[in-house]
């Protein structure tokens, strides 16, 4: 999951794009996914974004991460199943006493909000790994006029999560090399067994964050005006990406008032 959020280094046509355009893209699929809820129009939002993904080179690299997802989708759809009373029965759980059907309606909606969650968050999982750090932050402070200590709070956070796996890992090893145990079936039990992690977890992370701002000072960070050694440009297929993304939008929006999409 770490590798979700880390640069894919990639000569492909969605890595060739400059940012800004990708966020336009991002910033798309996120307001199809919230103006439709028929499962077929999010369906297809889903599987075009796995194609951008496909077209990057960078699908292979989130097998993992989709299998965490897909559970959270499942949980998603389990849930609208069960409690999501319109629509014809089709089964229920207790046969016997009528207790919890499950309708078509009920299944249907749930697998719209399991599409709706895939693809708004591997849209923004594509763009992080397809998009350099120094390329997101100049588009957000220069383009976009976010002051720049947002820009780079956010984005170190991004780039301490790989990190920060890494060390949980490394931390969960030594514990168990220790004769630390810390699988189990008890829920509260493992949770508790966790605290040896943590409490080493907490101090590397405050080290950290101390190394990072002596870094900063030593740096100049804040000393005057930031100036950049790039100023990547909008190119052709940049434009006409953007011009894409605005019809699409216009089309959509056109399409959730006439009716279309929604059930």
């Amino acid at each position: 999951m770490a590798a979700a959020v880390e640069y894919i280094h990639g000569n492909s046509p969605v890595h060739r794009l400059n940012a800004m355009s990708k966020i336009f893209w991002s910033l798309f699929v996120l307001a199809a996914g919230l103006l439709f809820n028929d499962y077929r129009y999010l369906l297809t939002l889903l599987l075009s974004v796995l194609f951008v993904a496909a077209l990057g080179g960078v699908l292979k690299n989130f097998l993992p991460a989709c299998a965490g997802l897909s559970i959270f989708a499942l949980i998603l759809l389990i849930i609208q199943a069960l409690f999501y009373d319109q629509g014809q029965a089709l089964f229920h759980l207790v046969p016997g006493a009528n207790y919890l059907p499950v309708t078509d309606q009920g299944l249907l909606t749930g697998l719209a909000m399991a599409a709706r969650m895939l693809a708004l968050v591997l849209s923004f999982m594509v763009f992080l790994a397809t998009t350099r750090t120094q390329d997101i932050v100049l588009t957000l402070v220069e383009k976009l006029k976010i002051p720049y200590d947002y820009a780079f709070t956010f984005l170190t956070a991004l780039r301490f999560i790989p990190t920060f796996f890494g060390e949980v890992r490394q931390v969960s090893e030594a514990q168990q090399a220790r004769g630390h145990a810390l699988e189990g079936l008890n829920p509260f039990k493992k949770i508790m067994s966790y605290a040896p992690v943590g409490v080493p977890l907490v101090l590397l992370s405050l080290n950290k964050a101390e190394n990072l701002a002596m870094a900063m000072e030593t740096r100049g960070y804040g000393g005057g005006r930031r100036t950049y050694l790039r100023d990547p440009r909008l190119g052709v297929a940049d434009y006409c990406l953007t011009g894409l993304m605005a019809l699409l939008l216009a089309i959509s929006v056109y399409a959730r008032v006439k009716g279309y999409g929604v059930v």
